[in-house]
């Protein structure tokens, strides 16, 4: 007796493993619409703490249309499939029903007919799906913008050079200076591109080891001096326990506080101070590292938004010379600088008000040693 058991309690068990490893939600209903079963994907989309047996699906999923679509399912025993608004929301859910074969019925004279007594209801959530179709859209209109735009200046230039080339040396000189400044925009901008899409696939290579944070800030201070000086913008340290030790990969994290001032000169006035510091964090075992800029400042609306992709902060209010063929950029360095960071264990943020400056701050792990 209890070897006929067995098993059929260790299918059991094995049906809701099953169930819970399902990422999608899935519930399991019977003929009368009641709920026999529900992964935990399943409750937090109905927003349940815990099944209860005996609920009905109305109850659970109070949308018309999927208890019609498995109604339908019930009726015709044949699988069926639907899309439908959330409550007439912009969530729209992609929901199957399938029957789930119970047992052999004679009923039918002719030939026995499979009797459905439980059907499975996936729903799978696609504003994701959407969100990402969104940002591909998004990023093929955002490189093609930032391709074509130097390219028509080349080409522009180009025609123009092959006219003044012969009668007006001096002036076709500038017209090879101004191409040598569109190409080189070009490969930093694939670059950037490459560099990303190697951190976003983990296919960058990382060497962490222990580094000093004080050493990382002034040989950043050191690389930037002389952009700074050239811009008429103060630089400064302001290091809090400089000897700390983090653990990080010293070449990434110099690029990053390089970017950091780099936007920072872009955006400060002459006359400004930008301030390079870091500060410990022993309870949290974190050394925070921070740009500080007295510049024109971040909208509110355009902050939650600067480490994305592309995205750039109005360019009318940037120094046209600092950066780019029209100053913009290629709107990647804040992104693959937060990649860089989240690479490490850290966290990068900003804050920032009009017209009295910006901050960004990054947090890395304090090394261990052995000292």
């Amino acid at each position: 007796m209890s070897n006929n058991k067995t098993p059929r309690v260790q299918y059991e068990q094995l049906f809701y493993n099953l169930l819970e490893a399902s990422p999608l939600p899935v519930l399991i209903a019977d003929r009368t619409l009641e709920v026999v079963a529900a992964n935990q994907a399943a409750l937090r989309l109905c927003g349940q703490q815990s099944f209860t047996a005996g609920q009905s699906l109305q109850d659970l999923l109070p949308e018309k249309n999927i208890v019609q679509l498995v109604q339908a399912t019930i009726e015709s025993g044949k699988a069926q499939k639907g899309q439908y608004h959330k409550n007439g929301s912009a969530i729209v859910w992609r929901v199957s029903t399938t029957p789930l074969a119970h047992s052999k019925t004679s009923s039918n004279r002719i030939a026995p007919a499979t009797y459905y007594h439980y059907f499975a209801i996936t729903i799978e959530d696609m504003e994701e799906f959407h969100r990402l179709e969104q940002a591909q859209r998004d990023f093929l209109a955002n490189i093609s913008h930032e391709l074509r735009t130097p390219l028509s200046s080349v080409r522009l230039l180009a025609e123009t050079l092959e006219d003044t080339i012969d009668t007006d040396p001096d002036k076709a000189q500038q017209f090879v200076e101004k191409i040598e400044t569109e190409v080189q925009y070009l490969s930093g901008l694939v670059a950037e591109l490459l560099e990303l899409s190697r951190i976003e696939s983990g296919q960058l290579p990382i060497t962490i080891e222990p580094v000093q944070a004080e050493q990382l800030v002034r040989e950043v201070m050191a690389r930037m001096l002389p952009l700074a000086q050239r811009h008429r913008v103060r630089l400064a340290t302001e290091i809090s326990q400089g000897n700390a030790m983090v653990a990080a990969d010293s070449k990434l994290i110099a690029r990053v506080l390089v970017n950091l001032v780099h936007n920072a000169v872009k955006f400060t006035p002459s006359g400004g101070v930008i301030t390079m510091g870091t500060a410990s964090d022993a309870e949290q075992h974190l050394q925070s590292f921070f740009v500080r800029d007295t510049g024109i400042g971040i909208r509110a609306e355009e902050l939650s938004r600067v480490f994305e992709r592309f995205y750039k902060t109005d360019r009318a209010r940037s120094k046209t010379h600092v950066m780019g063929p029209d100053g913009g950029g290629s709107g990647l360095g804040l992104a693959i600088a937060r990649h860089v960071i989240e690479a490490h264990g850290g966290r990068i943020m900003a804050e920032s008000r009009v017209g009295e400056g910006s901050t960004f701050t990054f947090t890395l792990p304090i090394a261990i040693t052995n000292a």
